[in-house]
This record gives structure tokens, sequence and C-alpha cells, in this order.
């Protein structure tokens, strides 16, 4: 289970990628080498907006889903750029919730996103594998 939680995780890391984010921004002051290689999306202003919105409503559904120890966990791999990676004792209801909160943000981010920027992520992809 933890490991189909860890390949949601990296999908989701990866669709994240396309924007940059203030507090994105702000933890990664040296980005680690394979993320310098991705090519990144732009985003309209419209598109940012929304996007930001998105993720907000994310992370505080998944904050709800968290025990105080584990959002302080989460608050500081949002913090370092570990996410969800520095959340600790995850029980299965836990990896479930967080698991459909994801893919419900993927999908979310997929109708805001253009054909041709799509089309831009599945190559970004394609070539990593």
């Amino acid at each position: 289970m933890k490991l189909k939680f860890r390949s949601l995780l990296a999908g989701v890391i990866a669709t994240v990628v396309i924007a940059a984010t203030p507090w994105v921004a702000a933890a990664q002051e040296q980005p680690p080498q394979a993320e310098q290689d991705r090519p990144r999306i732009v985003l309209s202003e419209q598109q940012q907006q929304q996007f930001e919105q998105l993720q907000a409503n994310a992370i505080a559904q998944i904050q709800g889903v968290l025990d105080e120890e584990q959002k302080a966990q989460f608050t500081t791999g949002l913090q370092n750029g570990q996410g969800l990676g520095a959340v600790s004792e995850l029980s299965e209801q836990q990896v479930t919730q967080i698991q459909t909160i994801l893919n419900n943000f993927n999908t979310q981010i997929g109708e805001l996103l253009t054909d041709e920027q799509k089309q831009q992520i599945e190559e970004s992809v394609q070539n990593q594998q």
C-alpha cells in the first residue's frame, strides 16, 4: 500500500511542477538535478490563480485527514520540499483518503490545462521514463 501511495505521490509531484508557487519556490533554493532538467509549463495568470486555489483546497483537505502531530510534520514538509514525505505513521484509512484527495486534485489540474500543456507534460513524463 505504501509503494502505491509513493507512486501516486510521485505523479502528483510531477504534476505540481507545472507551476511555481510561492511556498515551493521559497522552500527550494536549489532544486534537485532532475527538477532542473524538467521543462516548465507556463500557466496563464488565470490558470495560476486557479491552480493556487486548487492547491490550497487540496492542502486544507489533506490537513483535515491528519492528526495534530502529522499536521506539524506536513507543514514542515511543505516548507522544506518534502510535502507528504515528511509525514510518518499514516493509517491505511488516511492513505486512502489522501489518495482520493490527490486524484481529485490531479483531475482538476487536468481540466485546467490546455491540450498543448497536457501534451508537454506527457512528453516530459515519457522522456523521464
